[in-house]
């Protein structure tokens, strides 16, 4: 606040009272001082409010009061036929006391009036302007909103130029400290929410790759139902398979011909966090068993103390004669990259990385590493290396043509994996299983590969349609026998089994041998 000179009340400052200071109108914020004994009170047309000593003659047309000194104050007279409002009410006239508020007639600004008792302070106190703030709302006559927005604004304009500059300093400084400790929130709440929604994504690539997993892998419940299935003598869907080797003819002589060279696949991948090239692993308890989420799933973090993650799968496969190498589906080579589970991971931030790939092939009791050759981009075909030395004498030949619709082919391969294999070896086998204690998805395949167990269901079936991209036939099987060869009656293969159609009363899909013909000499 600004002091009086004599330019303001024509006397000396030791001889001012009071002081008025308006806040509305175009005088808004400026100060009117009261020093002499008798005042003249007047509104511009301009509605700036304008003292002068009552002594000064004629009066003005513009004259709405009169403020005369008595008594340690002044008392506010209105003339007549004006209208004065003090704190909100009309009055004719009243002895003013410190921080009324006094309104000049209709188009006049609405003043505050102060004792300053001699003296003049260089700033406003926050007190001060909140006090004036509130008066104004609580008096003024405008509409409510208007009072209310007009009380707010001028408060922040008063808060920032009538205060102390200390004042100004700590305002803007616990400004400036709020924005920081706000913006540091605000990236910790995007981090958290980043945290999350990985999390999130990486619960749902988890749920994905767990959901082939569990058709192929073995749980204590499924050795007990197929205990159960053997003591009912209830046949499964293994058995019902069977195979053609008790038929007579050509039948016979072809899948005995073919049988050694087609293979049970049997493999297992991990994921690795992208970012910090790390597998997820099990996040193990204090007993050292593995822990779940309240999902229901394992808890998998980069950073954990357990083994790393297995998702694990099985398929067919079956061996060339020329070169020696292991023909499956790609899905079945690389299991992440089918469906949903690429998506998947691509929003996880995780790829897949293969733990263990392993062939087994009867009448071989250790199985062979494998690990991809090639895998085609526009059939579902992949190629297995394996240790050419272990599958000497074996293979199989391709066809040099098409079948055509209404011929007859035999399909062998390994449908429901191990369980099929379970199946044929029989309740002895199983009951060996229960002597030798805690079996697992790798254990089972070992036993049955060496006691020679692991042999490929066959089924017969007629082709129904012939195309340039696939052919579909109605052979029997399920998951389990992708990868596998379809074979005519020469025992030459002429398509690669690849998927199930059971809308069409389980009609199966095959990737014709030409494909597997192009993908061989795109591998030379």
């Amino acid at each position: 606040m600004r002091t009086p000179d004599q330019g303001d009340t024509g006397v000396d400052t030791g001889n001012v009272r009071a002081f008025l200071e308006s806040l509305t109108g175009p005088s808004r914020g400026t100060v009117v001082w009261l020093a002499d004994n008798a005042v003249s009170a007047s509104v511009s047309p301009d509605r700036t409010l304008r003292l002068r000593p009552k002594e000064d003659v004629p009066a003005y047309d513009e004259d709405i009061a009169t403020l005369q000194w008595s008594n340690d104050g002044y008392t506010l007279n209105a003339l007549s036929d004006r209208n004065i409002w003090v704190n909100g009410h009309k009055v004719a006239s009243v002895d003013l006391r410190h921080g009324d508020m006094i309104e000049f007639g209709e188009k006049g600004p609405m003043s505050r009036y102060r004792v300053c008792d001699h003296s003049f302070p260089a700033h406003r106190t926050v007190e001060d302007i909140l006090s004036d703030a509130y008066a104004y709302a609580r008096t003024s006559r405008r509409p409510f909103p208007r009072k209310i927005s007009g009380a707010l604004r001028d408060s922040g304009r008063r808060l920032a130029s009538q205060t102390t500059i200390l004042f100004r300093i700590t305002v803007i400084g616990a400004i400036l400290l709020i924005a920081v400790f706000g913006y540091l929130l605000f990236q910790n709440d995007r981090k958290l929410a980043d945290s999350l929604e990985r999390e999130s994504h990486k619960i749902e690539a988890v749920a994905v790759m767990l959901a082939q997993t569990r058709e192929d892998s073995l749980t204590p419940e499924d050795l007990g139902a197929l205990k159960d299935a053997f003591e009912s003598q209830v046949l499964s869907t293994e058995q019902r398979l069977g195979t053609l080797e008790e038929r007579a003819g050509a039948s016979t002589r072809i899948i005995t011909a073919s049988t050694r060279s087609v293979a049970f696949v049997q493999g297992a991948y991990g994921l690795r966090q992208i970012k910090s090239g790390k597998l997820l692993r099990h996040v193990v308890g204090p007993d050292g068993k593995n822990l779940q989420t309240p999902f229901g799933q394992p808890w998998l973090e980069p950073d954990a103390m357990g083994e790393p993650a297995e998702f694990q799968f099985t398929g067919t496969g079956f061996l060339l004669q020329d070169p020696p190498l292991l023909v499956t589906n790609r899905h079945v080579a690389l299991p992440w990259t089918t469906g949903d589970r690429a998506q998947a991971l691509q929003a996880a931030a995780l790829e897949a990385e293969m733990l263990s790939l392993l062939v087994y092939l009867p009448d071989q009791t250790v199985p062979i590493k494998a690990v991809l050759h090639k895998a085609s981009e526009t059939a579902d075909l992949a190629l297995l290396s394996i240790d050419a030395t272990r599958v000497r004498g074996l293979g199989l030949l391709l066809a040099d043509e098409p079948p055509r619709a209404g011929e007859e082919v035999f399909l062998l391969g390994y449908p429901t994996g191990l369980k099929a294999l379970i199946a044929q070896a029989g309740p002895g086998f199983l009951k060996t299983l229960e002597n030798k204690g805690a079996v697992d998805f790798w254990t089972i395949a070992t036993h049955l590969s060496e006691q020679n167990k692991i042999r490929p269901l066959a089924s017969r079936g007629i082709v129904a349609q012939t195309s340039p991209g696939a052919i579909v036939y109605d052979a029997e099987t399920t998951t389990g026998g992708s990868g596998g060869p379809a074979l005519n009656r020469n025992g030459k293969v002429v398509a690669i089994n690849a998927a199930i159609l059971p809308e069409f009363g389980g009609s199966n899909i095959g990737v014709p041998v030409s494909h597997l013909k192009t993908l061989l000499n795109e591998s030379d």
